[in-house]
């Protein structure tokens, strides 16, 4: 279960103390929080990705695959390049997967 990230602290507290990491094409900052349950998600898809049924599809996409994902509480925000429009839903998946690994070992080992 996750939720969105509906205030603007919560992107002012990415921001400053969001570990970002990557993996080609995408990225993602994320702040760990015990007290931020579930999970809030924020995704950055600009016009770069593609027209507005591609951004939204990669949305919708995103959205399954963290809802089915082991998202550790706290405030993840999600973005890439524009390659990021052209991968299959397992490609994201596994890049999702990456992504939240390497967030979580980044924070564990600073």
């Amino acid at each position: 279960m996750i939720d969105r990230i509906r205030d603007r602290d919560a992107f002012v507290r990415l921001r400053r103390d969001g570990v970002r990491v990557r993996s080609a094409p995408m990225w993602c900052s994320f702040v760990a929080d015990p007290t931020v349950v579930p999970p809030q998600v924020a995704f950055v898809v600009s016009r770069a990705l593609g027209n507005a049924v591609t951004r939204n599809r990669l949305r919708r996409r995103l959205r399954v695959i963290l809802s089915n994902a082991d998202v550790p509480n706290g405030l993840l925000l999600f973005g890439g390049r524009p390659p990021l429009a052209e991968l299959t839903f397992a490609e994201l998946e596994i890049r999702v997967a990456a992504l939240l690994a390497a967030a979580q070992h980044t924070r564990a080992h600073p």
